[in-house]
């Protein structure tokens, strides 16, 4: 392998004493693919400037140019260049200032040739080594760059890598990016803006772990472009304190699960939320009253009055007419933050941030609508209520029992009627 590695490698040495320069040139050739040789530092300066050189080998004590010049001006072209030195004995100083200038490697006179090949075969192992390096970067980069996943790093709260898609994606070029806040472009699904900075941001990726799905504008200049989804995966390399951060675009996938969570949550007869998305929301809602009691939960269940005698005697066409009237009816009565769904049947339900007076109320206006809307077919039609409040010992199945029994009593006591069940708290 060492052999490989000398055959791929171009030397520069530096030496302005001629015997010893050929005696060294000509051992260095047998083993190295391509060396150099300059009898100063001038000289070595410049054919280190006109010519690809890996690894360069130089005495100190030279003409024109000292080694150690020569090695501060090749340091200011290349940080990473890779520099031997030969020195001697009394040369005190001198080594002081190679270490300032940050060489490689040195080697003492009188110099031993088999020390340095060795010396050298050892500098080449790093060399190989930094060019693996630079490879991997490269290709690394290169494939960061023609993903169509928006990739970025994060260090000391600041974007340091962009790949090409997160800038085609942002519309700015590379040398404009370096204040980017990507916190100002991500936003929640109603399009309002997610993080404050950066560090809130990369607190709730870690947080997610790798869980997250954030959206952006599908054309960020346009703030009435439809959004686009993206999950996100955050990597954390501890010994370098940096975050890789990759946003994959989900948009399709997501929209798709959306329609089928939309699908499998509505009624396709009255396009109204079913039973098993109000069950979801009756849940969460019974949470946050239980969290505040400043807020009031009221729940009402409708059943239409003689609705088998409709189905016998018009058919389910009419019957299913009814349904759809029906909802479209109730729905221009509530508010927006009133859940209305289709229980099952002909029985609807309704969920409404009121207490027991405002859901007995409203159950009165649709009770009330309702009997004096003129339907296709059939005429007129009435409807049931039964209303329950929401109490602090409630859970989903003793409030949804209190309202079916008031809708039992409603229906016992003649139709088209609402009623009202307290709970025991309300009793006492």
């Amino acid at each position: 392998m060492i052999k490989n590695v000398l055959k791929n490698i171009n030397v520069l040495y530096v030496e302005d004493d001629k015997e010893i320069a050929e005696e060294v040139v000509d051992i260095l050739e047998m083993e190295i693919d391509t060396v150099y040789h300059a009898t100063n530092g001038q000289e070595g300066l410049e054919l280190y400037k006109n010519n690809n050189i890996d690894l360069i080998v130089s005495d100190i004590m030279m003409p024109v140019m000292d080694g150690l010049e020569m090695s501060k001006r090749i340091r200011e072209i290349d940080s990473s260049a890779i520099i031997i030195i030969i020195s001697a004995f009394s040369e005190v100083s001198y080594f002081q200032k190679a270490i300032e200038i940050g060489v490689d490697n040195y080697i003492l006179k009188p110099m031993n040739i088999t020390k340095l090949l060795e010396v050298i075969e050892q500098s080449a192992l790093k060399l190989l080594q930094q060019k693996q390096i630079k490879e991997y970067i490269m290709l690394s980069e290169m494939l960061m760059d023609t993903t169509p996943n928006l990739i970025f790093t994060i260090s000391n709260d600041h974007i340091e890598f962009k790949n090409k898609s997160l800038l085609n994606k942002l519309n700015i070029d590379e040398k404009n990016s370096d204040s980017l806040c990507l916190c100002d472009y991500i936003l929640n699904i109603d399009g309002s803006k997610n993080f404050k900075d950066m560090k809130d941001m990369l607190l709730h990726f870690q947080k997610k772990h790798n869980q997250q799905v954030v959206y952006m504008r599908k054309d960020i200049n346009n703030p009435q472009s439809t959004l686009n989804a993206y999950s996100v995966s955050d990597i954390y390399f501890e010994t370098s304190n940096k975050h890789l951060i990759v946003f994959t675009d989900i948009t399709e996938i997501h929209n798709e699960k959306e329609r089928y969570k939309l699908d499998s949550f509505t009624d396709k007869l009255t396009n109204l939320k079913n039973k098993n998305y109000f069950n979801i929301i009756l849940s969460e809602m019974l949470d946050n009253v239980k969290a505040d009691n400043r807020y009031k939960l009221s729940l009402i269940i409708l059943d239409i009055d003689f609705f088998k005698k409709v189905n016998d005697t018009y058919g389910h066409q009419v019957g299913d007419y009814i349904l759809k009237s029906l909802a479209q009816i109730v729905q221009e009565v509530l508010r927006d933050d009133d859940l209305f769904a289709r229980w099952g049947g002909e029985e609807f339900a309704i969920l409404c941030n009121s207490d027991k007076n405002g859901a007995i109320a409203l159950a009165q206006k649709l009770r009330t609508q309702i009997e004096l809307f003129k339907f296709e077919t059939i005429g007129t039609l009435t409807c049931s209520f039964g209303v329950a409040e929401f109490c602090k010992n409630d859970n989903e199945s003793s409030l949804l029992n209190r309202a079916d029994k008031a809708l039992y009593n409603a229906k016992n006591s003649g139709r088209n009627r609402v009623e009202y069940i307290e709970c025991k708290e309300e009793k006492i």
